[in-house]
């Protein structure tokens, strides 16, 4: 995995630039607002292969009114927890949010463990998911690393090749986003890198005049060519 580099100058304005365009167009987000781990375990649960963000919001805003602490999330009526997800297209996930509480509840005394290796044993969870808790809701320097986050890399320094299927679990590529993170302010930089991604560096058709980064970007550069 190839790669061109930052300089620690165009690294430091790399980040200043994310932050500055984070700053004006941030989403706003309820488990952002108040990003317990529990919310946050949730938000990110729900948000897994989910595109549909107004009907997300909803049923977590429902999810945590109706299940506020994992032990409630454990006796939930299995049914009930089904229809909130309904919307989503995704009931299924119903059992693996009661089963994710149970084990929360049996092995972690009913708390959300800073722990990557505890998180990924969790039903449901794998290492995005436990990365961007640890990230998120606990303000470790934790790199997160989805599809949308991989193509970033791959446009910004010119990586070759097509995208790994599952890209939290490339080391290269975790280590790579882990370069980038300005040290103690890895939340920000990771919220930031997420919804630069969901609102300018998209799949199809980037917005690459409006990226803050550009000057840094191999993918904008050779003019969109040859990157993913």
């Amino acid at each position: 995995m190839a790669t061109t580099l930052l300089t620690e100058e165009s690294k430091v304005e790399l980040q200043e630039r994310l932050f500055d365009w984070f700053e004006q167009n941030g989403r706003n987000f309820p488990w952002r607002s108040q990003p317990s781990p529990y919310a946050v375990l949730i938000a990110e649960k729900l948000l897994q292969q989910t595109a549909v963000i107004d009907k997300l919001v909803e049923v977590y805003n429902r999810i945590v009114d109706t299940y506020p602490t994992p032990r409630f999330l454990a006796n939930a009526d299995i049914s009930t927890l089904e229809d909130i997800i309904q919307p989503l297209g995704l009931g299924y996930r119903a059992k693996e949010l009661r089963d994710m509480a149970n084990e929360l509840i049996v092995r972690h005394n009913g708390e959300v463990p800073r722990d990557l290796k505890k998180l990924i044993e969790l039903p449901g969870i794998g290492d995005y998911t436990a990365r961007a808790v640890l990230s998120l809701a606990f303000g470790e320097d934790m790199p997160v690393v989805d599809t949308n986050i991989a193509r970033f890399l791959y446009r910004m320094f010119g990586l070759k090749g097509t995208l790994p299927s599952n890209p939290a679990r490339k080391r290269a590529l975790i280590e790579l986003a882990g370069r980038l993170i300005p040290k103690g302010h890895a939340r920000n930089f990771n919220l930031a890198l997420l919804d630069l991604c969901a609102q300018v560096c998209k799949a199809n058709k980037p917005q690459c005049i409006e990226c803050p980064v550009r000057p840094h970007c191999a993918y904008y550069a050779k003019g969109g060519l040859q990157c993913p």
